[in-house]
């Protein structure tokens, strides 16, 4: 990383809060250029909190450093909220009204373009950007919290762990974005490890292999895992039901390679969920908008007095309240519910009939906390994500009747008429089951299904009224976003000829 390519880390560094109460912690940062300061940050342990809190502000921006714009000058960041929904837009569940040329639609095509995977557009920058800032932050945080003079070791250690989580969540999300699934072949270029914070004199990193980042995944979250606790002042923070969530999330992605790992799997999955009970229906068609759902293990704080507005989902997807209001749902997720679940009455037919065929049923699933606004929390976790990967895992080691018992679980809750499986059906049937009621349960939330696919080496296929009725096999390049342009234009290490095809 040289001194060019610098220029959006120090716009993205550490910041400085005076409280990291959900109400303020989004408040303007201090100083505003970001410039690492360790004797005003990690002075005292309130100044590491704050330097954490800085981090959350990061995947919480919508317009921190406004539009993604071509060249190396170009400063992203469109936050977590939308990269997990550029990913949820290509799945099978929600499309664009337009046909996919409004916002979010173009995601929907996988048409190679400027908001899909191009090395010179949007989205690959805003991703690349925003992950690595958190790296390069979260880098010093674990380098300066152990000369925080007023902190215990105990309580230094909660911060490092706390870093280390959010910097292996990071590269967890990068290499499933910039190179196949870690089964494929883990020799496989991912993306550059950085340990340190970056200064302007830093010289940048090659591509590092899948098997050298996911190394350096596992060991952060085994850290964040062994060190935190379950304790934390706000649900933002990341806490060790936090930790054992993403660690459930990155064994599931080498368990695929390594299957001794489904233990851990399953050990961290049913871990993280403790504390944090499946929500009922009702809770269900609140409009999940609020971090205080009991079922939330995770999630960012939206203050009403500081609504994404145009930026947040809530613009696009609630027809009552949004702005843009482009996004329905497919006829393919109608289908999947039965006449029974309490889930299909979130899908509203708005009855314009055939002549409209993309306008069959919008969703209510994601409603603004207050009637004429754009606003709500962003969800992250839950348990129910959780509850799903725990069954797949059980399908994985051969134990079907878990599997099936897990799943039935949800089911029932959801569905008064659901009937539970039978332990005779084969692996991938199950699979697929298991998928499917991932996209009923989880639509719209964190682009799960997109690297459900791709993990399990699936050809992913729509039916139904969407626009673009897709067959992506699984060799297909699409399913890899290129490394961003300013990033080899910058990056002496990193050349064309490292580009992904």
């Amino acid at each position: 990383m040289n001194r060019l390519h610098l220029l959006k880390y120090i716009a993205f560094s550490i910041v400085l809060f005076s409280s990291s109460c959900s109400k303020d912690f989004l408040d303007s940062p201090t100083p505003k250029n970001g410039d690492l300061t360790d004797n005003i940050i990690f002075s005292t342990k309130s100044g590491a909190r704050s330097a954490l809190t800085g981090i959350y502000w990061i995947l919480r921006s919508e317009n921190m450093n406004g539009y993604g714009s071509k060249g190396a000058g170009a400063l992203t960041n469109r936050g977590l909220q939308t990269t997990m929904f550029h990913f949820e837009m290509k799945g099978n569940d929600l499309l664009d009204v337009h046909g996919g040329t409004y916002w979010f639609g173009n995601e929907s095509t996988w048409i190679e373009g400027y908001y899909n995977r191009d090395a010179d557009g949007s989205r690959t920058p805003q991703i690349w950007d925003m992950f690595y800032a958190v790296i390069n932050n979260a880098n010093a945080i674990i380098k300066y919290t152990p000369a925080i003079s007023d902190a215990s070791e105990e309580e230094k250690n909660q911060f490092i762990a706390e870093a280390k989580a959010l910097r292996a969540y990071s590269y967890f999300w990068l290499a499933r974005v910039y190179q196949k699934s870690y089964s494929v072949n883990p020799e496989l270029p991912a993306v550059p490890i950085y340990l340190e914070p970056t200064n302007k004199e830093t010289v940048g990193n090659p591509r590092a292999s899948l098997k050298d980042v996911y190394a350096q995944i596992r060991e952060d979250i085994d850290f964040a895992v062994a060190n935190l606790t379950a304790s934390r002042s706000e649900k933002y923070e990341i806490n060790k039901n936090v930790a054992q969530a993403m660690a459930a999330m990155i064994y599931q992605e080498l368990a695929m390679q390594d299957k001794t790992l489904w233990d851990k799997v399953i050990e961290h999955a049913q871990a993280a969920v403790n504390g944090y009970p499946l929500m009922n229906n009702a809770q269900y068609k609140q409009g999940f908008n609020t971090i205080s759902n009991t079922e939330w293990i995770w999630g960012l704080p939206v203050p009403n007095d500081q609504s994404l507005t145009f930026y947040s989902i809530y613009s696009y997807i609630d027809q009552a309240n949004g702005y843009y209001k482009n996004i329905y749902a497919t006829s393919e997720l109608y289908n999947l519910y039965s006449a029974t679940d309490e889930r299909r009455t979130l899908l509203v037919d708005p009855g314009y009939g055939p002549s409209l065929p993309l306008y069959q049923n919008y969703t209510n699933k994601f409603k603004s906390r207050t009637a004429g606004l754009m606003e709500g929390d962003i969800i992250l976790i839950r348990s129910a994500q959780l509850l799903l990967i725990e069954a797949e895992a059980y399908v994985h080691k051969n134990e079907i009747q878990k599997a099936v018992d897990k799943l039935y679980e949800l089911q029932k809750l959801r569905d008064p008429g659901a009937v539970k499986l039978s332990n005779t059906l084969s692996k991938d049937e199950l699979l697929n089951v298991i998928i499917k009621e991932r996209r009923k349960e989880l639509y719209g939330e964190n682009g799960g299904v997109y690297f459900d696919y791709k993990r399990l080496q699936k050809t992913f296929k729509r039916t139904g009224n969407h626009s673009h009725l897709v067959t992506i096999e699984p060799d297909d390049r699409r399913w890899l976003m290129r490394v961003p342009q300013k990033e080899l234009d910058a990056n002496p290490m990193i050349n064309d000829a490292d580009q992904n095809p």
